[in-house]
Order: C-alpha cells, then sequence, then structure tokens
C-alpha cells in the first residue's frame, strides 16, 4: 500500500509519497519539475493550469493564490480549490506517480472544525480523489518529527509534553501532545494569522511607492490574475529575503514589477532588515489593528496559557514561515524550558508527515481489530480460570480477619455490655453487620494487596498474547505495557470486590460466619458461652438440671431466647475469636464456598475480570500511537 500526503498549502503546496514497508521515509514527488508547487490555478486556452504553469509565459485568466485562506468564509473559493486539486491530480498522472490503489491524506488547519473538514473533504472527492483522509497539519508535523530520520528527535522527549506549531501562508496551527498522546486540548489554532499577511504588505508598500500606485491599484482591483500574480512575487521575495538573512545581517533585496494590463504599470519590491521589522511591526487591517508581532505574541501567549499545566519540554517549528527569525526569537522567550527544533525542510514536513499519518491510521486500525480478534473473552477467561486456585486461599484469609475484627467483636462486645439482650438478637446482628462489611470498601482495602498480587501475575502471561500482536504491526510493546492494578485509573484494570464476589456470595459467606459462631462461641445452644467461673458453674447446674426435666432442644431455644444478666455474660470472647481452632473452620469455610467451580464466586472473578480487562485493552489500544484528529 502506498500512501499519498497532500500538503494544499495557501502559498505552496507540496505532494509526498510514502510505500509501507520500504523502509523509506516519504519522497517529495516533483511536479512540472519543481518539488514545491506554487498554490496558484488558472486557465490557458480553455485548459486548467497550476503552478508556475499558470503565471510564467503567459499569464493565465482567472488566476488565483491563496484560495485555501478563503475556504471558510468564501464558498467562491470552493471551484477554485477543486480545479487546482484535480490539476495536482492530472500532474501526478501524467507522472506515472499516482496508482489506482494509492490513499490519499490531505492535511487540513488545525482550526477547522469537523463541518469545515467534511465540506473539505467534499471537494477532493469532486477533483477525483477516492475517498481522501483529512488530518490536521500540526498533527502531520509531530508524526514527521517522530519517524522522520532527518530529525532524529530523542523519543523521550516526544513521550513528554511537545507543541507543534506550524506556520504557513495563512494559518498558525498548534498541536498539543503529552506522554506521546493528544491531550484534551488536542489541536487548535488561528485559521487567519499566517506569513501571507506579510506578503500582502510588501506588496502594498511597493505600489504605495509607485508613481503608477492609482493605474495599479485599479488594476488590482479589475484583475484577480495580476494581483495573484504580484503576491506570488511579493512571497517569492520575502523567501529570497529570510533564506539569506540567515548568512547575510545586512541583506537586502529588490524585484521590479511590470503589470500589462491596459497599459503597463511599475513597481519594485524591496526588503531590508530595517523594513522587514517595519512590516511586522506595523498595525494591520487584517488584524483588526494589531501589528503581526503583537498577533503573533497573543497567539504564543494563549497556547501558553493552554498548556501550562503541562508546559511543553518540545517546541517543534515547522511551515515555510518558521524560517523567520523573529518568529523562532518569539517562540524561545515564550517557552524558555522547551527544546525549540525547526524541520530540516519545514515546507515539506507537513507533506511527509501526511503521508505517515495514513500508515499510522491504516495500520492502527488493523492493529485494534486483531486486538479485539485475538484478545477474546474465551482466551482472557481461559487464563483467569487457570490462575483461580492462586487467588482464593489470599481472598479466604483477607476475609476471615476482616469478619472477626469488624462484623464478630463489635456485636460480642455489645452483647457483654447488655446493648443486646439475647443470643438470638446477636446472632441477627451479627448476620446483618457481617453483611454490611464484607459489601462495603473496608472489604476493597482488605483485597487490594491480594487482588494487586493476582493482576500482576495475570499480566505477565497476558502481556505474552500481546507482544506478538504488537510485533505483528509495528506497534512498540512499551505502548501496550499492561498495568494491572486496583488503583481505578483509567489506565489501569479496576476490580472491585462486588464485581468479583457479588450480594450472593456474600450472603453465603455471611451465613457460614454466623453458624460458626454460633456453634464455637454458643456451643450447646448458648450454654458453653456463659459457663465460665463460680456463676458459670451455677448456671450449668441449673442448666444440667432444667435438661433432665425438659430435654436439650427446649433448653437451647429457652438459653437463645434468655436475657442474661451481665454479671453472666463476662466471658472472653475475644480469645475465642482469636483461637486457632475457630479462626481455621471458618477459613475452610470460606474457602469451600470459594472454591466451587460452578460456584457464584469463580464465575463473578472470571466474568469480572473478562470484562474489566477488555475494556481496559481496548482503551489502551485505541489510545496507541498518537491518536491526533
Amino acid at each position: 500500500m502506498r500512501y499519498i500526503g497532500f500538503d494544499m498549502g495557501d502559498g505552496e503546496s507540496a505532494v509526498a509519497i510514502y510505500e509501507q514497508g520500504s523502509g523509506i521515509e516519504p519522497m517529495i514527488q516533483s511536479l512540472y519539475g519543481s518539488r514545491s508547487l506554487i498554490s496558484a490555478v488558472g486557465t490557458l486556452n480553455g485548459d486548467t493550469v497550476i503552478g508556475e504553469q499558470a503565471f510564467t509565459s503567459v499569464l493565465s485568466e482567472n488566476l488565483s493564490v491563496r484560495f485555501k485562506s478563503r475556504f471558510t468564509d468564501d464558498p467562491g473559493s470552493y471551484d477554485i480549490i477543486v480545479r487546482f486539486a484535480r490539476g495536482v491530480l492530472t500532474a501526478l498522472r501524467d507522472a506515472n506517480a499516482v496508482r489506482p490503489e494509492d490513499r490519499f491524506v490531505v492535511g487540513c488547519p488545525a482550526g477547522w472544525n469537523a463541518a469545515a473538514r467534511a465540506r473539505y473533504r467534499d471537494l477532493l472527492v469532486r477533483a477525483g480523489m477516492n475517498d481522501p483522509q483529512v488530518i490536521s497539519e500540526s498533527r502531520a508535523a509531530f508524526l514527521y518529527a517522530k519517524y522522520a530520520k532527518t530529525v532524529a528527535l530523542d523519543l523521550d522527549i516526544l513521550r513528554q509534553s511537545a507543541l507543534v506549531i506550524d506556520i504557513g501562508s495563512s494559518t498558525l496551527d498548534y498541536a498539543y501532545i503529552v506522554d506521546g498522546r493528544e491531550t484534551g486540548v488536542g489541536t487548535f489554532g488561528d485559521t487567519h494569522l499566517g506569513g501571507g499577511l506579510i506578503d500582502a504588505e510588501i506588496l502594498r508598500r511597493a505600489v504605495e511607492k509607485s508613481r503608477d500606485r492609482q493605474a495599479l491599484q485599479r488594476v488590482f482591483a479589475q484583475s484577480r490574475s495580476w494581483l495573484s500574480y504580484c503576491e506570488i512575487q511579493a512571497r517569492r521575495l520575502k523567501e529570497q529575503f529570510y533564506l539569506r538573512l540567515t548568512q547575510e545581517p545586512d541583506v537586502a533585496v529588490r524585484k521590479p514589477l511590470r503589470v500589462c494590463y491596459d497599459g503597463i504599470q511599475k513597481a519594485t519590491l524591496t526588503l531590508t532588515a530595517q523594513e522587514a521589522e517595519s512590516i511586522v511591526q506595523t498595525p494591520l487591517e487584517a488584524l483588526d489593528g494589531l501589528s503581526f508581532e503583537q498577533a503573533l505574541q497573543a497567539s504564543l501567549q494563549n497556547a501558553a496559557a493552554v498548556t501550562k499545566d503541562a508546559p511543553p519540554r518540545l517546541v517543534l517549528l515547522t511551515g515555510g514561515a518558521s524560517r523567520m527569525p523573529f518568529f523562532q526569537a518569539q517562540c524561545g522567550a515564550m517557552f524558555p524550558q522547551a527544546v525549540i527544533v525547526m524541520c530540516p525542510e519545514p515546507e515539506f514536513s507537513i507533506a511527509k508527515g501526511l503521508a505517515y499519518a495514513g500508515w499510522v491510521d491504516d495500520n492502527l486500525r488493523a492493529f485494534r481489530q486483531a486486538i479485539r480478534d485475538e484478545m477474546t473473552e474465551e482466551r482472557i477467561g481461559a487464563v483467569a480460570a487457570r490462575a483461580l486456585p492462586e487467588l482464593i486461599p489470599s481472598v479466604a484469609g483477607a476475609l476471615v480477619e476482616l469478619t472477626v475484627r469488624e462484623a464478630a467483636s463489635p456485636v460480642l462486645s455489645a452483647w457483654k455490655r447488655g446493648d443486646i439482650a439475647t443470643l438470638n438478637q446477636m446472632n441477627e446482628q451479627l448476620q446483618r453487620r457481617a453483611e454490611r462489611v464484607l459489601a462495603s470498601p473496608l472489604a476493597e482495602q482488605a483485597l487490594a494487596p491480594v487482588l494487586a498480587d493476582w493482576l500482576s501475575g495475570l499480566a505477565a502471561t497476558l502481556q505474552t498474547m500481546v507482544d506478538p500482536i504488537c510485533d505483528r504491526f509495528h506497534v512498540p510493546r512499551e505502548e501496550m505495557r499492561l498495568n494491572l492494578n486496583q488503583s481505578g485509573n483509567m489506565a489501569t484494570v479496576r476490580v472491585g470486590v462486588k464485581d468479583l464476589m457479588g450480594f450472593s456470595v456474600i450472603g453465603a459467606m455471611v451465613a457460614l460466619a454466623a453458624g460458626l459462631f454460633g456453634a464455637e462461641l454458643c456451643g450447646g445452644g448458648g450454654i458453653a458461652l456463659i459457663v465460665s467461673g463460680p456463676l458459670g458453674w451455677l448456671a450449668g447446674a441449673a442448666a444440667g438440671a432444667a435438661l433432665v426435666l425438659l430435654g436439650w432442644p427446649a433448653v437451647t431455644a429457652a438459653m437463645m431466647n434468655m436475657n442474661l444478666p451481665l454479671v453472666l455474660r463476662r466471658v472472653n470472647t475475644e480469645k475465642t475469636l482469636q483461637s486457632e481452632k475457630f479462626l481455621r473452620a471458618l477459613r475452610q469455610s470460606f474457602l469451600r464456598e470459594l472454591n466451587r467451580s460452578e460456584g457464584p464466586f469463580s464465575q463473578k472473578i472470571v466474568s469480572g475480570f473478562v470484562q474489566a480487562f477488555q475494556q481496559y485493552l481496548f482503551r489502551t489500544a485505541q489510545s496507541a500511537e498518537v491518536p491526533i484528529r
């Protein structure tokens, strides 16, 4: 599969082609002998012409430039965009550079909403592209920085907070990424702030200084073609100036303009360091009275405010206008703690990143489907079921300790104080309290370390099932590192006690506990509980006499419903509750209930884990790599 990244810029456009599995980064496709295509379209002898063909030898009719910046405000730009995109497709076909199965990925400003992107995509389909994908240009820049060998950024920096700033002819776009993933803020930008404003000001000043000023203003009002031609020349002058400025601080460039429209009109485009500084500091009507420098500063301040919770450690500059030194200086001053990186060929980084994006998205879609197809309920459930014997003894031990400490001891203490009248009432309260305790957050706290150890063991086994899928789809294993614990974080698996046990299990265990308390503490239906000490001997003698006269069942019922004097309740229940005999009996009762293969506990814990793990796994797969839209 090949992916064609089409960066339709407001000033210049570029096309990059990436072949999956080639091991070679996207290559810029030359169109009509040039790697960078002027975003210009016109008509010559009835045929659509694009790029320099639209104005080099003969000025074409209806020459249009900077049409992309008008897209969101001017429906009249729609047909122009269609004609230009169709012209690019024709140029690709003429160069035998496009195949029927190729996938087109086209960039758009990050500030465009979903409706604008959908309209833009419809125009591309009208132009002849088959199922084009539209993504933000700032996302493309980030993917280029991540994958391109020519940038070679440290992946550790990319996994921290990063801000991509893409400044083109018409827009200033941002992509904010934390931990290698888009944040809730994601992509944002200014859709009317770009280097084209400087081009327009350079041309305006040249016209103002010309002796043919009024004639030129009249020509531009009547002929969109001549205005577009002169704007192109102003942009070329600006690009020449900033390219030379890094080597020649005192550089001065000039270019004569000759306009042939109802006569000949002349002007001279000039740019010096002093003139360039004046241009960016002059209030512009297009920016509501702000200068270009002020508007840029305000935009960067907004970006700093948006990212203040995790300031970017990396600021990546791209787009042709990023070569302007004052822009680089402003970015460095606004983000002093960040590493500032400029793409080596900023005018091509978006097209290459778009080609990467097509592959990344297709690959991740296939990867996520493989996760769904291969990590099935049956496979995950089998892993959990095999590991269940390792969990149950620890669960039983933790619940025994919790039940005795939080349910039995407080209830028996209340009975000894006389707050509970009879042994029957004590038994009822014991059941109710044990039920509440086992269904409360206390049970979650008691089982948290037990479950954490168990989940850790499961993670190792499940990781061996996930890693081969990652390898097949070139997804780094660390992106799918399983983190199974009880923290409740959205990036982890959380399994609550109620999810694992359910109220049916809790009820069964409460009944077991209450029965054992009665058998161990009350011993003969209530008699053993109070037969200690001299008063106990007396009670025992009375009970023995009653046994002879009434029989055992009658004595049992009578004792369980008797409101015994406090003096007869002085018994060391704590010692009995902590006895190894009692705790062992209670633990064995719990184990029998938990170990039932078809019992509710086994079913609940396996199904609960499978459901929680699959949700976690699909969330992790969904966020793998950089799913920024």
